[in-house]
């Protein structure tokens, strides 16, 4: 069994049990009892923290120890980050025990496909801070670049694509790549020390989406009709969003955010259904963004 699948084992199990959690012992006996899990040898403890430590170094999901007063159990912290993503993908780990557990339930499963064959070989560089080398295909270039010796760092998720964030050879400045674009992704023997001052967060803070510009975190206000409002406050655009009034018919939301390309794109894509308040500039982009699009749908004579 490869170590992705024992992750997705051991989250699902965890989560399962809800915010009772479970002993040490209980876990050992599930794992002793599941066929797959035991033909990779008996539950032991040692293991088990090795595999709390690498599911929350790649996936950002805290198994925490606890006492209940009577003893140590396990559970799915709630530590407030990344909220949204962990939910995500405990879904998805728990969708992936399903169809494991049952081929049948497959065939009532539909999930959209994707083509990252890098995945699960970057999630082994992170696990041993292994080099890899690739092939990359950019939208801006004709002929695809090669890259060795490049230091896989963290893989983030955005509008159900993955990204690769590291550093490539000697250079300071981290990049950013698609996994779909990446091709022929392979281990290298080289491994590499992972900066510990490197923050994830910290280079994320205040945006909403993949791009990282030096722009300054500012205050927007958004302006969005009852019904569309519903969505908002499902899923946030950001972390940051409040609502600071609502009525039948409109609901204003604050946000603290980056106005990246990225976050433009966001609020374009909610069409006539958000208005953008403030600030003055963003609102003057969107505006302008607006106008272009009307001209491609308007003649001379309009």
């Amino acid at each position: 069994m490869t170590p992705l699948k024992k992750y997705i084992w051991l989250v699902d199990t965890v989560m399962r049990a809800g915010d009772k959690g479970l002993t040490l012992e209980q876990i050992g006996d599930l794992w002793d009892r599941d066929d797959d899990m035991h033909d990779n040898g008996a539950f032991a403890r040692r293991t088990f923290h090795r595999h709390r430590n690498e599911i929350e170094d790649l996936f950002g999901i805290k198994i925490e120890c606890y006492g209940d007063g009577i003893d140590y159990r396990y559970r799915i912290a709630d530590d407030g980050k990344s909220v949204f993503f962990r939910r995500w993908m405990m879904d998805a780990i728990a969708v992936n025990r399903i169809v494991m557990d049952s081929r049948d339930v497959a065939q009532y499963v539909d999930l959209e496909s994707y083509h990252d064959e890098a995945l699960p070989i970057l999630m082994q560089a992170l696990k041993e801070q292994r080099m890899v080398s690739f092939t990359y295909s950019p939208y801006w270039k004709d002929e695809p670049s090669l890259y060795y010796n490049f230091k896989p760092y963290n893989l983030k998720m955005f509008e159900r694509r993955w990204y690769l964030i590291g550093y490539y050879g000697s250079a300071k400045e981290h990049r950013i790549y698609a996994l779909d674009r990446i091709t022929n992704c392979e281990l290298q023997k080289d491994t590499f020390r992972r900066n510990p001052k490197f923050n994830l967060e910290k280079m994320f803070s205040g945006s909403c989406g993949i791009i990282v510009e030096d722009i300054p975190v500012q205050s927007v206000w958004l302006k969005v009709d009852a019904y569309q409002a519903n969505y908002l406050r499902s899923l946030p655009l950001h972390s940051s969003q409040i609502e600071l009034e609502r009525n039948d018919v409109y609901s204003k939301f604050a946000l603290r955010v980056r106005p990246t390309y990225d976050f433009k794109q966001k609020i374009l894509s909610l069409g006539a259904t958000v208005e953008v308040l403030k600030p003055e500039t963003l609102r003057a982009d969107i505006k302008g963004e607006l106008n272009e699009m009307l001209n491609k749908y308007c003649d001379d004579n309009d």
